[in-house]
């Protein structure tokens, strides 16, 4: 059966880079660095947060003001989560990179089992945030264990082949990520709607991943199928991403509902299921990343609500991969042409040139 992230096409990848090609080179010696770096990561434990084992935040916003970050509200358990989770990642590739190096998994291993497992320092998981840290706030959404977790889903996924990663570690760890994603197997609703925004997004990435860290094909194929189901109801005629654009900062969340979509199909297409081509009643994924692209190359044109510049988006090239992606599969030049007008590839966050980026 394909493979995502296989080691055919890690060495495709690593093949271009040894070569000299660019941007794989550079893309490879910033995964260096990162995963260098993380080898000094201390280990984290959401308990660092106030000695709470559960997963506690406060709410990002300003109640009743979107968009804008409460900067009173305690948000640490997502930056421990981002933290713990990023910092695997880097290690994992870099195992799978730099010819097996065990630093690197035996590091990752270390922040997992810490994170995960150990009973002094584990995250109790409830599958998702438990409540708001602070008494009497509004607690965050589950999106936040969303957007903070999944890199950690995929490092195990990478680290399985590892023969050091003895059976009953590596048996607990996947208990965990079982608890953590079963709970989110149920469509999300708020105030009796269906989701189907960039939170039903982010959950389809974040189930995705936890699949591919099980092994379970069964999960894996649900999300295929619940994200084809949406794609004709979360975008207009013309490609905008309805609501996001409604958001006060439209940019912004059209991007990061890209970037969680992107990912999915960008999975699916590794494992043989064609989620970019993917249409229904002419609406499809590429006219999303239409609509984008061409403002983002007129900014100024732009005519959605955005209460902070578009520039500040170059603080997370994240969310630039799905113009990566894009351009990689479909070869359109004005997805380059983003890229290019806002970061000098390779992207310095998200792996996005690196593991996607077009020959």
């Amino acid at each position: 059966m394909a493979e995502y992230l296989s080691d055919s096409y890690l060495a495709a990848i690593k093949g271009r880079a040894a070569g000299g090609e660019g941007p794989w080179a550079g893309a490879v010696e910033l995964l260096r660095v990162r995963a260098d770096a993380a080898l000094e990561q201390a280990p984290v434990s959401v308990r660092e947060n106030g000695g709470s084992p559960f997963f506690r935040q406060d709410a990002v916003y300003v109640e009743g003001k979107d968009g804008v970050i409460d900067k009173a509200s305690n948000r640490k358990s997502g930056e421990l989560a981002k933290l713990v989770s990023n910092s695997t990642l880097d290690l994992a590739l870099g195992y799978r990179f730099f010819d097996g190096d065990d630093r690197y998994a035996e590091k990752a291993l270390e922040l997992i089992h810490t994170w995960c497992i150990n009973n002094n320092t584990l995250m109790f998981p409830t599958g998702g945030v438990f409540d708001s840290h602070t008494a009497g706030g509004r607690h965050a959404g589950d999106i936040i264990i969303f957007g903070s977790m999944n890199n950690l889903f995929l490092a195990c996924y990478l680290l399985r082949g590892y023969a050091k990663w003895g059976l009953r570690a590596q048996a607990a760890v996947k208990r965990w990520i079982k608890a953590m994603v079963d709970p989110q197997r149920e469509l999300m609703f708020f105030a009796g709607r269906e989701m189907y925004n960039n939170w039903e997004d982010a959950r389809l990435m974040y189930l995705a991943k936890g699949a591919l860290a099980l092994d379970d094909l069964d999960l894996l194929c649900q999300v295929f199928d619940r994200w084809c189901m949406t794609i004709p109801l979360k975008m207009t005629d013309e490609g905008e991403l309805h609501r996001e654009t409604m958001r006060t900062k439209s940019m912004h969340y059209t991007l990061f509902a890209l970037d969680s979509m992107m990912q999915v199909a960008e999975i699916g297409r590794q494992l043989g299921v064609d989620l970019y081509d993917y249409e229904v009643n002419g609406r499809r994924l590429k006219m999303a990343v239409d609509y984008a692209a061409r403002y983002l190359l007129d900014v100024e044109s732009w005519p959605h609500q955005m209460i902070e510049p578009v520039e500040t988006l170059k603080s997370d090239a994240s969310r630039f991969r799905c113009f990566e992606m894009a351009y990689s599969y479909w070869g359109d030049t004005r997805y380059l042409e983003v890229l290019e007008r806002y970061f000098e590839r390779p992207l310095p966050q998200g792996y996005g040139t690196l593991l996607f980026g077009r020959r």
